[in-house]
């Protein structure tokens, strides 16, 4: 099942695209990615706290798939606007010229552009993340509003090797707590 909105984060000048799936592949579409050619993933959910993980911390692998064995998975996938994209591409493009040229001042210039632009792809998606919580999905939990257990994935391409950012915000649904 899939379901997507639009979603416009005010005051961030942000907007993109929320599409919620079922994961049906016990993580491989984040997790054999994970360390390999995108980053660890990133504790995010308000309930990440109450079960000892720190929030802003690295997803340990072992621990996520410990902790989502019996409960049923959501992906909660933010992906980056169109002009969020054009950016991210053309930083890339410029540091990897940059890097490959040799003239390594300018390619750390740009690498840190390329972090700044992804700060702001991250500060979206914690909004979105945050908003959610808050209005509660009946579908995790009865009780609103609601804190996840999330662990988040930033990805840099598409499944089709495209420049396509996008943050995977995998949800323990069975760990979903009332907010207190």
């Amino acid at each position: 099942m899939t379901a997507m909105t639009a979603l416009a984060i005010s005051g961030m000048g942000l907007t993109g695209v929320l599409r919620l799936t079922w994961v049906q592949d016990n993580l491989a579409h984040v997790l054999d990615y994970s360390q390999a050619d995108e980053t660890s993933g990133t504790w995010t959910g308000l309930a990440c706290p109450g079960h000892g993980l720190a929030l802003g911390t690295d997803v340990d692998n072992t621990v996520l798939r410990e902790m989502a064995a019996g409960s049923e998975l959501a992906d909660l996938i933010w992906e980056a606007p169109d002009e969020l994209t054009a950016s991210h591409a053309q930083a890339f493009r410029d540091a990897m010229r940059a890097h490959l040229v040799g003239d390594a001042e300018r390619a750390d210039q740009l690498w840190e552009n390329l972090r700044a632009i992804w700060s702001r792809a991250w500060s979206a998606n914690y909004a979105v993340l945050e908003f959610m919580q808050g209005t509660g999905l009946s579908r995790f939990a009865p009780v609103k509003p609601q804190h996840w257990m999330v662990a988040s994935f930033e990805h840099h391409t598409s499944p089709h090797g495209l420049p396509r950012p996008h943050v995977h915000n995998i949800v323990l649904t069975s760990l979903t707590t009332a907010a207190s």
